[in-house]
């Protein structure tokens, strides 16, 4: 006859069966493959559906009236690819097949995937019911409602200021084929409600009192140089992550004006009576290579993932379709690698700015800055106005081979030139 266990026994017993139930719920919930393959960097066209239906939701906010936007098979394309390109490693899936809206994001989770599949049909208000299932888990409807709010909540904790979707998208529609929602835009930057887990708001009284203090020296000392301005905005900075991030984001308000203010959301409110006109600045002696700049070093410390970098390849793919570029009228269109240059220099300085390990050296440096430490002359050889047939023959796409070798000699170009 066995002796009975021992509490001992009995705890080791208990314990095993914990972890083989978190065990059983972990292989429920996650995947060893992804659920949305991997797919190719957003092309020009993506990008230009992308931008029209961002130019049509944005009339929303001058009327401030709902509009109608019809996303068909090239729109939820154009979405999925920008969503994953900018929000890699992460992946976003969107279709809507036999009369089904079908979203479906992977997440990489140690050595798998976490996958969420959420559907939905028919005609609704707000956002419709989705039936939502994680792994092989299916969640109740509830269940579902219930993350999203606490999702919302966790945005807001964290200082976004993402109004309720339901007050975002009024009504939704799903077709056969496509999805037609009646959308009103927030004030502010879908960016900044979008950014990154973990990365702190921007201080807007900061900004603000950054901004003003480069404005009035700018009346009393003008200086058309890009480089002088980043002086001025540092040195009227705190030493310290927040106050380089706040410090950029006004030289991009200073430098771009309503393009930069809506971009950051909200922080164009705090100038005041401070607000001016645009200032011309220039970089190498061109005033779109000192916006890209500005604009990619500002978005870099405000969204916290790569989807800075996203934006400065976006851009350059929409230019390479316009007759006349989306930040300098007057400058030569198409797909410019000079451009790029600026786009990547302004990042990787923002990302040393914003390091505390590095930024004590960083804004020791820049506080002499000149041309030629926020782009190196050599930049200025690099390719610029190719059309979208020209880049596609050299390049392919943004994530082609040729294309990120391209990208890698630029970045060694620009250590040489001191900006890593």
């Amino acid at each position: 006859m066995s002796a009975p266990p021992t509490r001992g026994h009995r705890w080791h017993l208990a314990l095993a069966l914990i972890m083989g139930g978190v065990l059983a719920l972990a292989l429920l919930l996650t995947s060893s493959e992804p659920a949305v393959p991997d797919s190719r960097h957003a092309n020009a066209e993506q990008v230009a559906a992308a931008r029209a239906l961002v130019n049509q939701a944005r009339q929303s906010r001058a009327t401030g009236e709902p509009v109608e936007l019809t996303l068909a098979e090239a729109e939820l394309a154009a979405t999925s690819a920008m969503v994953t390109q900018g929000f890699a490693p992460n992946r976003f899936d969107a279709r809507v097949e036999d009369g089904v809206l079908t979203l479906t994001g992977s997440r990489p989770m140690l050595f798998r995937w976490i996958n969420i599949r959420a559907q939905a049909s028919g005609a609704s208000e707000g956002l419709p019911t989705f039936t939502v299932k994680i792994g092989a888990l299916p969640l109740p409807d509830w269940f579902s409602q219930w993350g999203l709010a606490l999702i919302q909540r966790r945005m807001a904790a964290q200082g976004g200021t993402l109004p309720p979707i339901d007050t975002i998208v009024r009504s939704m529609r799903i077709g056969p084929d496509s999805v037609t929602a009646r959308v009103l835009m927030p004030q502010g930057s879908l960016l900044a409600h979008a950014r990154t887990t973990g990365v702190p708001a921007v201080d807007e009284d900061m900004v603000g009192t950054i901004y003003c203090a480069l404005a009035q020296r700018q009346r009393g000392e003008p200086a058309p140089l890009l480089a002088q301005q980043l002086r001025r905005a540092l040195a009227a900075s705190q030493p310290s992550p927040e106050g380089h991030s706040a410090a950029l984001v006004a030289l991009a308000l200073f430098s771009l004006g309503p393009e930069a203010a809506e971009l950051f959301g909200g922080v164009d409110g705090t100038i005041g009576t401070c607000a001016a006109r645009p200032v011309t600045l220039t970089l190498q002696g061109r005033a779109d290579w000192a916006k890209h700049w500005a604009l990619s070093a500002a978005l870099e410390t405000t969204t916290g993932s790569s989807i800075s970098a996203a934006i400065g390849e976006w851009k350059e793919l929409a230019d390479s379709l316009e007759s006349d570029p989306l930040l300098a009228p007057k400058d030569p269109s198409g797909f410019s690698f000079v451009d790029l240059a600026s786009d990547r220099s302004g990042i990787k300085i923002a990302r040393r700015l914003t390091d505390p390990e590095r930024m004590a050296d960083a804004r020791a440096a820049l506080l002499g800055a000149q041309d030629e430490d926020l782009l190196p002359a050599a930049a200025l050889a690099l390719s610029d106005g190719l059309t979208d047939a020209e880049f596609a023959a050299r390049y392919g796409a943004t994530d082609d081979p040729r294309y990120e070798r391209k990208v890698a000699s630029i970045d060694a170009m620009l250590r040489r030139g001191g900006i890593d």
